[in-house]
């Protein structure tokens, strides 16, 4: 990648333009054309670097509900797990640890219950009982980007999505999050934008072609979905490992639940700390806080891990790297057959 893919990279990111030519408005911010603009994003899509361009949705405004899940899986029985879980369209990420807690996944339903209930079926159909649900209670940072370093054209700077980018955290904030009153037209947008934008210089009117409407009404629309949070942003989605950053560690950290606040705080001002956010504990887990850690080594990521210890006073800490990735998806939201 030269300088100015890396500029179209942290352009597209957080605000691929909703208009009618968005490559002609790219190449204008990074001083390239549309047609190179164009080309150059293609060429990174299909080289994987962009696994996905389009929109990332709140799952709490559309209505639905979403946990990360652990499990405890006897190394016999995690193919049979790993086959239902990617049976499961709800389930968009799934990945080995090296802990005694084995499995990680993300888990997004339409309510709570179904959620409940599609776990149930998956202990039932696995064998394995030890399938718990840790939903996000307090979020402290969320960072989706990578922030590629224009200055250097040898090294390519990170600081991007985890393993398990932010699915189950989709909505979390200070504040109560309710779900937006959708139309009709919204959801039939909805459905379509959640996908890969069309391989086309002017992708929001095939779109519109595609629906059958007008495409200043596409434009007019996402625009106010965005704008209600609805669309949480509208960009690329991409594969940290393509993008040359290899090791993200998942960090946790038992915290006296009355320091839990100061804490988090403190730890989301750590620049390798993508995500920070408080969950439930387990009788055998007693770790409430976990950070998401991000370093060109396992040896960073553990440095970084102590340097958050110094830095906060908590020692009862582990960190956790992932062995093998079973499943990456994007939800489909408003597509999905909840009864298996």
């Amino acid at each position: 990648m030269d300088s100015t893919d890396r500029a179209l990279l942290n352009a597209i990111q957080n605000n691929f333009p909703i208009v009618i030519h968005p490559y002609q408005s790219l190449g204008i911010a990074v001083g390239t054309t549309e047609e190179d603009a164009f080309k150059r994003i293609q060429h990174l899509r299909q080289e994987g670097i962009i696994r996905r361009l389009g929109g990332v949705l709140d799952s709490r405004r559309l209505g639905y509900y979403s946990t990360l899940c652990t499990a405890k899986v006897p190394k016999e029985k995690i193919p049979i797990l790993a086959k239902h879980l990617e049976g499961i369209p709800g389930v968009t990420h799934n990945y080995i640890r090296n802990h005694e807690y084995n499995v990680w996944f993300t888990l997004i339903a339409r309510s709570q219950a179904v959620a409940e209930s599609i776990l149930q079926n998956i202990r039932e159909v696995s064998g394995v009982s030890d399938v718990f649900s840790l939903p996000a209670t307090r979020l402290f940072k969320i960072n989706v980007n990578f922030d590629f370093d224009l200055s250097d054209e040898d090294t390519v700077e990170e600081e991007g999505i985890d393993s398990f980018e932010d699915a189950d955290l989709r909505g979390m904030s200070s504040r109560n999050v309710s779900p937006y009153d959708l139309s009709d037209e919204d959801i039939a947008l909805i459905q379509v934008l959640q996908g890969n934008l069309p391989d086309s210089p002017t992708p929001f009117t095939v779109l519109a072609e595609t629906l059958q409407w007008q495409v200043e009404d596409v434009i007019s629309c996402a625009g106010r979905l965005l704008e209600a949070e609805v669309i949480r942003r509208f960009g690329a989605v991409l594969r940290h490992q393509k993008a040359g950053f290899v090791a993200n560690a998942m960090g946790v950290w038992q915290v006296d639940p009355e320091q839990a606040a100061e804490v988090g705080e403190t730890m989301s001002r750590f620049k390798e700390v993508s995500h920070c956010y408080q969950r439930p504990t387990l009788p055998d887990w007693p770790y409430n806080l976990f950070t998401m850690v991000h370093g060109r080594s396992t040896e960073d990521c553990g440095d970084v891990m102590k340097r958050i210890s110094l830095a906060t006073g908590i020692t009862t800490y582990d960190m956790l790297f992932s062995t093998a990735e079973l499943k990456k998806s994007s939800m489909q939201y408003f597509l999905e057959d909840e009864t298996n």
